[in-house]
């Protein structure tokens, strides 16, 4: 890709997207992936789309996992679970080159729709210690299979983390550091498969720019709303998205 090839459209929908995304993170932690990938998409192939969020995921994270978590007591807690994500992510960073634009569009699409039907049932079951242990390797292994393929890794160990009834701090702080670690495989097979060249790493350090603006507004936009009211405007937005990626897959 080559950014002089990039119009005036495909510009603003990309900021847009980075924009969204960054309110989104700022506002209620998570959800950059969700948001710019599918929207990304819409003006460029779904790889580069993946591709680009290599910086905002890597530079939000890094934050969320070394300054406001405690990353020894994470990967203690959690190594199970990010041996099989690491494992998983490496399978699926090798589909995600080989399939075609339209199919991942559809698995996509399919993984934003199962997201926004896991929240607005509110399914979040409460996990015994012997349950955790069984879990830990499973999700890890679906979230790396799912961010591998898509570059959304979250929802698998997001539900687990959720399940646990974590501390505010601590499940901020894992979701940063699970993130953080559980994506590398992606961005490294993107970089050894020349996904990830000059251009994209570039665009990927610009998007930056309204991502963590769009961070700071959805911090102060917090303390003034309702969570639950953006968060059901956000799950109306990811609803829709995916609909119209199932159906441009389709096409």
């Amino acid at each position: 890709m080559a950014l002089g090839e990039l119009d005036f459209i495909a510009i603003l929908i990309i900021g847009l997207a980075y924009l969204l995304a960054g309110l989104s993170k700022g506002a209620i932690g998570f959800g950059l992936p969700i948001i710019a990938i599918p929207l990304v998409a819409i003006v460029l192939p779904a790889h580069i789309a993946i591709a680009l969020t290599a910086a905002p995921i890597l530079l939000s994270n890094s934050y969320q996992a070394f300054f406001r978590a405690d990353p020894v007591g994470v990967i203690r807690r959690f190594w199970p679970l990010i041996v099989a994500m690491l494992i998983g992510s490496t399978i699926g960073s090798q589909i995600l080159t080989r399939v075609d634009q339209h199919t991942a569009s559809i698995i996509v699409g399919v993984v934003l729709l199962c997201f926004v039907a896991l929240q607005g049932f509110s399914i979040r079951p409460e996990i015994s210690h012997r349950g955790e242990r069984i879990l830990k390797p499973i999700a890890g292994m679906a979230s790396g299979l799912l961010g591998g393929t898509t570059g959304i890794l979250g929802p698998p160990f997001l539900i687990l983390l959720v399940a646990l009834r974590l501390p505010k701090d601590a499940f901020v702080g894992a979701i940063g550091l699970l993130y953080f670690i559980g994506i590398m495989p992606l961005y490294v097979t993107l970089v050894l498969k020349g996904v990830i060249a000059r251009d994209e790493a570039i665009l990927s350090g610009l998007v930056c720019i309204p991502l963590f603006a769009g961070m700071f507004a959805g911090a102060w936009l917090r303390g003034r709303i309702s969570a639950k009211v953006f968060q059901r405007v956000l799950l109306i937005g990811i609803f829709a998205i995916g609909v119209n990626l199932i159906r441009r897959g389709f096409e």
